[in-house]
């Protein structure tokens, strides 16, 4: 086995997150997970994407940066300074119960890539057999959408994508 690669640096977005809590632009509510802007004293609007990640376009420093609620949330709980930010682009941060829109800080941890591409992190074994795997991936190609079916099985939507992408249940055909 080859050892893991480090990528030493910082994210634009983390750099982005970081300077909007040093500069006190933003503040954090860790049992919520809410990021506050310190301008208008509300929550911070992030719209959940496609891939079910919570993110907001905010302007930083005359450009426009994507920055993802998780990270966002992650950072302000962990890092004082810009010394304290995550520094090996292997690191990701997990969402601890699987559940992409739980942003609260006990909710996430920082672990490799590769460990967060393991079924649901760990948070649980495999929940679908390898007939509703394939059935997921014919229908899909049937073009039966991912929201029909998420809604289906009574996961999210992002789940099924995984899924008939083969991002996840590589070993099924």
């Amino acid at each position: 086995m080859t050892p893991p690669r480090l990528l030493p640096g910082i994210r634009l977005q983390d750099l982005v997150i970081m300077t909007k809590l040093t500069d006190r632009d933003w503040t954090f509510d860790p049992v919520s997970g809410e990021i506050i802007s310190s301008r208008t004293g509300k929550p911070i609007r992030f719209t959940t994407s496609s891939e079910g990640y919570q993110t907001a376009t905010v302007s930083f420093r005359g450009h426009q940066v994507k920055v993802m609620r998780h990270r966002a949330v992650y950072i302000a709980g962990n890092c004082r300074t810009f010394k304290d930010l995550p520094t090996d682009f292997d690191l990701q941060v997990d969402h601890i119960n699987g559940d992409l829109t739980d942003c609260r800080f006990e909710n996430l941890r920082l672990i490799t890539a590769r460990e967060n591409n393991r079924p649901r992190s760990g948070y649980l074994l495999r929940i679908f057999g390898t007939d509703e795997v394939e059935s997921m991936r014919e229908r899909y190609a049937a073009g039966v959408s991912t929201q029909k079916m998420a809604d289906e099985y009574g996961v999210s939507r992002c789940t099924i994508w995984r899924i008939v992408t083969r991002r996840t249940y590589k070993e099924v055909p």
